[in-house]
Protein backbone atom coordinates (compact mmCIF):
# COMPACT_ATOMS: atom_id res chain seq x y z
CA UNK A 1 0.00 0.00 0.00
CA UNK A 2 1.50 3.31 -0.90
CA UNK A 3 1.68 5.96 1.29
CA UNK A 4 -1.10 8.12 0.25
CA UNK A 5 -3.69 5.30 0.43
CA UNK A 6 -2.13 4.16 3.84
CA UNK A 7 -2.65 7.58 5.50
CA UNK A 8 -5.85 7.93 3.75
CA UNK A 9 -7.14 4.26 5.56
CA UNK A 10 -5.82 5.64 8.66
CA UNK A 11 -7.68 8.76 8.43
CA UNK A 12 -10.69 6.62 7.93
CA UNK A 13 -9.90 4.30 10.52
CA UNK A 14 -9.91 7.45 13.09
CA UNK A 15 -13.08 8.54 11.90
CA UNK A 16 -12.05 11.83 10.08
CA UNK A 17 -13.43 11.08 6.70
CA UNK A 18 -16.07 8.92 7.64
CA UNK A 19 -19.56 10.40 9.07
CA UNK A 20 -20.94 7.14 10.85
CA UNK A 21 -20.73 4.34 8.24
CA UNK A 22 -20.20 6.03 5.13
CA UNK A 23 -17.56 8.70 3.58
CA UNK A 24 -18.17 12.16 4.74
CA UNK A 25 -17.96 14.87 1.52
CA UNK A 26 -15.58 17.27 2.43
CA UNK A 27 -13.90 20.41 1.24
CA UNK A 28 -12.22 23.66 1.82
CA UNK A 29 -13.07 26.94 0.21
CA UNK A 30 -10.74 29.24 -0.15
CA UNK A 31 -11.61 32.87 -0.66
CA UNK A 32 -10.16 36.50 -0.66
CA UNK A 33 -12.08 39.96 -0.44
CA UNK A 34 -12.77 42.25 1.99
CA UNK A 35 -14.73 43.07 5.11
CA UNK A 36 -15.30 47.38 4.68
CA UNK A 37 -11.85 48.03 3.30
CA UNK A 38 -9.72 45.64 4.92
CA UNK A 39 -8.61 42.81 2.60
CA UNK A 40 -8.95 39.44 4.24
CA UNK A 41 -8.33 35.83 3.63
CA UNK A 42 -11.62 33.34 4.40
CA UNK A 43 -10.85 29.74 4.35
CA UNK A 44 -13.86 27.46 5.24
CA UNK A 45 -14.16 23.69 5.83
CA UNK A 46 -17.14 21.67 4.82
CA UNK A 47 -17.75 18.14 5.97
CA UNK A 48 -21.22 16.69 7.02
CA UNK A 49 -23.17 20.44 6.22
CA UNK A 50 -20.56 21.11 9.25
CA UNK A 51 -19.16 24.29 8.21
CA UNK A 52 -15.42 25.33 10.09
CA UNK A 53 -13.58 28.23 9.18
CA UNK A 54 -10.71 30.88 9.72
CA UNK A 55 -9.88 34.45 8.27
CA UNK A 56 -6.92 36.88 8.17
CA UNK A 57 -6.85 39.62 7.62
CA UNK A 58 -4.41 40.55 5.11
CA UNK A 59 -2.09 43.49 7.19
CA UNK A 60 -2.06 41.58 10.18
CA UNK A 61 -1.93 37.81 9.62
CA UNK A 62 -2.92 36.50 12.69
CA UNK A 63 -6.01 33.61 11.90
CA UNK A 64 -9.03 34.09 13.87
CA UNK A 65 -11.29 30.88 14.30
CA UNK A 66 -14.77 31.19 13.36
CA UNK A 67 -17.38 28.39 15.59
CA UNK A 68 -18.57 26.03 13.82
CA UNK A 69 -21.97 26.08 12.51
CA UNK A 70 -24.35 23.55 10.96
CA UNK A 71 -25.41 24.45 7.57
CA UNK A 72 -29.57 23.77 7.68
CA UNK A 73 -30.69 26.84 5.73
CA UNK A 74 -27.75 29.05 2.81
CA UNK A 75 -29.89 32.06 3.28
CA UNK A 76 -28.71 34.23 5.76
CA UNK A 77 -26.54 32.21 7.38
CA UNK A 78 -23.90 33.05 10.33
CA UNK A 79 -21.07 32.27 11.87
CA UNK A 80 -19.39 33.69 15.16
CA UNK A 81 -16.09 35.06 15.49
CA UNK A 82 -14.38 33.87 18.46
CA UNK A 83 -11.79 36.05 20.13
CA UNK A 84 -8.32 34.73 21.95
CA UNK A 85 -10.56 33.25 25.17
CA UNK A 86 -13.28 31.34 22.74
CA UNK A 87 -16.09 33.67 23.18
CA UNK A 88 -18.14 35.22 20.16
CA UNK A 89 -16.93 38.94 19.55
CA UNK A 90 -18.23 39.22 16.09
CA UNK A 91 -20.72 37.85 13.53
CA UNK A 92 -19.73 36.97 9.71
CA UNK A 93 -23.35 36.62 8.04
CA UNK A 94 -23.54 35.30 4.44
CA UNK A 95 -26.53 36.39 2.12
CA UNK A 96 -26.79 33.48 0.56
CA UNK A 97 -24.06 30.35 1.60
CA UNK A 98 -22.62 28.11 -1.17
CA UNK A 99 -18.72 27.41 -0.71
CA UNK A 100 -18.42 25.63 -3.43
CA UNK A 101 -17.17 26.74 -7.18
CA UNK A 102 -20.58 27.00 -8.51
CA UNK A 103 -20.87 30.16 -6.24
CA UNK A 104 -18.14 32.17 -7.08
CA UNK A 105 -19.04 35.15 -4.86
CA UNK A 106 -20.12 35.49 -1.53
CA UNK A 107 -21.77 38.41 0.05
CA UNK A 108 -23.08 39.28 3.37
CA UNK A 109 -21.80 41.68 6.66
CA UNK A 110 -19.91 41.25 10.03
CA UNK A 111 -21.38 42.76 12.76
CA UNK A 112 -19.35 43.61 16.26
CA UNK A 113 -21.74 42.23 19.14
CA UNK A 114 -19.82 44.87 21.25
CA UNK A 115 -20.27 48.34 19.34
CA UNK A 116 -23.28 46.75 17.26
CA UNK A 117 -20.84 48.41 13.94
CA UNK A 118 -21.62 46.90 10.75
CA UNK A 119 -19.55 46.47 7.80
CA UNK A 120 -19.98 44.68 4.03
CA UNK A 121 -19.04 41.40 3.01
CA UNK A 122 -17.36 40.50 -0.33
CA UNK A 123 -15.72 37.44 -0.90
CA UNK A 124 -14.20 36.11 -4.05
CA UNK A 125 -13.74 32.14 -4.40
CA UNK A 126 -9.67 31.58 -5.08
CA UNK A 127 -9.29 27.82 -4.78
CA UNK A 128 -11.46 24.30 -3.40
CA UNK A 129 -9.49 21.48 -2.65
CA UNK A 130 -11.91 18.27 -2.50
CA UNK A 131 -11.30 14.44 -2.58
CA UNK A 132 -11.35 15.02 -6.42
CA UNK A 133 -8.14 17.18 -6.27
CA UNK A 134 -7.86 21.06 -6.59
CA UNK A 135 -9.31 23.77 -8.62
CA UNK A 136 -7.47 25.60 -10.04
CA UNK A 137 -4.59 23.42 -10.60
CA UNK A 138 -2.67 22.08 -7.59
CA UNK A 139 -1.00 22.95 -4.68
CA UNK A 140 -2.73 25.43 -2.93
CA UNK A 141 -1.11 27.12 0.05
CA UNK A 142 -3.89 26.42 3.21
CA UNK A 143 -3.61 28.67 5.91
CA UNK A 144 -3.62 26.71 9.41
CA UNK A 145 -5.66 28.21 12.51
CA UNK A 146 -2.42 27.90 14.57
CA UNK A 147 -0.31 30.88 14.84
CA UNK A 148 2.32 32.62 17.04
CA UNK A 149 3.17 35.68 17.87
CA UNK A 150 5.22 36.57 14.73
CA UNK A 151 4.70 33.77 12.22
CA UNK A 152 1.53 32.14 10.92
CA UNK A 153 1.64 28.87 8.82
CA UNK A 154 0.87 27.44 5.46
CA UNK A 155 0.57 23.74 4.39
CA UNK A 156 0.61 23.22 0.46
CA UNK A 157 -2.24 20.68 -0.63
CA UNK A 158 -3.09 18.93 -3.70
CA UNK A 159 -6.47 18.04 -2.52
CA UNK A 160 -8.46 17.12 0.71
CA UNK A 161 -6.62 14.39 1.80
CA UNK A 162 -3.45 14.36 0.54
CA UNK A 163 -0.34 13.49 3.40
CA UNK A 164 1.20 16.42 4.37
CA UNK A 165 4.79 16.63 3.26
CA UNK A 166 5.76 20.32 3.68
CA UNK A 167 4.91 23.52 6.40
CA UNK A 168 5.41 27.11 5.09
CA UNK A 169 6.39 29.51 8.07
CA UNK A 170 5.25 32.65 7.30
CA UNK A 171 6.64 36.14 8.69
CA UNK A 172 3.23 38.24 9.74
CA UNK A 173 5.27 41.35 9.55
CA UNK A 174 5.80 41.19 6.17
CA UNK A 175 4.30 38.25 4.82
CA UNK A 176 7.32 36.36 3.15
CA UNK A 177 8.49 32.76 4.11
CA UNK A 178 10.38 32.54 6.17
CA UNK A 179 11.57 29.00 6.49
CA UNK A 180 9.94 25.78 4.20
CA UNK A 181 10.01 22.79 6.75
CA UNK A 182 10.03 19.52 4.83
CA UNK A 183 9.09 16.37 6.90
CA UNK A 184 10.42 13.38 7.35
CA UNK A 185 7.69 11.23 7.05
CA UNK A 186 4.21 12.44 5.40
CA UNK A 187 1.83 13.52 8.04
CA UNK A 188 -2.05 12.77 7.87
CA UNK A 189 -3.73 15.94 6.99
CA UNK A 190 -6.25 17.61 9.01
CA UNK A 191 -6.49 20.48 6.87
CA UNK A 192 -6.70 23.62 8.93
CA UNK A 193 -5.78 22.14 11.89
CA UNK A 194 -3.08 20.30 10.90
CA UNK A 195 -0.14 22.30 12.59
CA UNK A 196 -0.55 22.56 16.58
CA UNK A 197 1.19 25.48 18.42
CA UNK A 198 2.69 24.77 22.20
CA UNK A 199 4.81 26.31 24.68
CA UNK A 200 7.10 23.27 26.14
CA UNK A 201 9.76 24.52 28.80
CA UNK A 202 9.61 28.18 27.60
CA UNK A 203 9.92 26.77 24.06
CA UNK A 204 7.61 27.48 20.98
CA UNK A 205 7.03 23.62 19.35
CA UNK A 206 5.32 23.42 16.15
CA UNK A 207 3.62 19.93 15.85
CA UNK A 208 1.90 17.47 14.31
CA UNK A 209 -0.35 15.10 15.68
CA UNK A 210 0.80 11.60 16.48
CA UNK A 211 -1.88 8.47 16.21
CA UNK A 212 -2.25 5.30 14.24
CA UNK A 213 -0.70 5.51 11.27
CA UNK A 214 0.45 8.93 11.38
CA UNK A 215 4.03 9.33 12.47
CA UNK A 216 3.39 13.01 13.29
CA UNK A 217 6.39 15.61 13.83
CA UNK A 218 7.88 18.05 16.53
CA UNK A 219 9.41 21.18 15.26
CA UNK A 220 11.13 23.68 17.84
CA UNK A 221 11.81 27.38 17.72
CA UNK A 222 15.65 28.44 18.21
CA UNK A 223 15.69 31.75 18.14
CA UNK A 224 19.81 31.46 18.42
CA UNK A 225 18.77 31.01 13.73
CA UNK A 226 15.73 32.07 13.77
CA UNK A 227 14.48 28.59 12.32
CA UNK A 228 12.68 25.44 13.43
CA UNK A 229 14.57 22.43 14.14
CA UNK A 230 13.23 19.14 14.01
CA UNK A 231 12.76 17.51 17.07
CA UNK A 232 11.57 14.33 15.70
CA UNK A 233 14.51 13.32 13.54
CA UNK A 234 16.45 10.31 14.42
CA UNK A 235 20.08 11.73 15.96
CA UNK A 236 22.93 10.88 13.27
Amino acid sequence: MGVRHGLAAALLSLGLLVGGSSPAAASHAIYSGRIGSHDITLVILSRNAVQRAIYAYDRHRTPIRLKPAFLHVTRDFGMDELDAAGLPNARLRFDRAGFHRAAPHLTGTWTDYRTGRTLPLQLALVATLDRDGAWPDSPHALLQAASTEQLYFRVPMDDEDAPVTRIEVMDKASGRRRQMLVLAQPACNLGIETVQVTIERGRTQLRLPVSAGCPGAVYQWNPATGAFEDLSAPPT
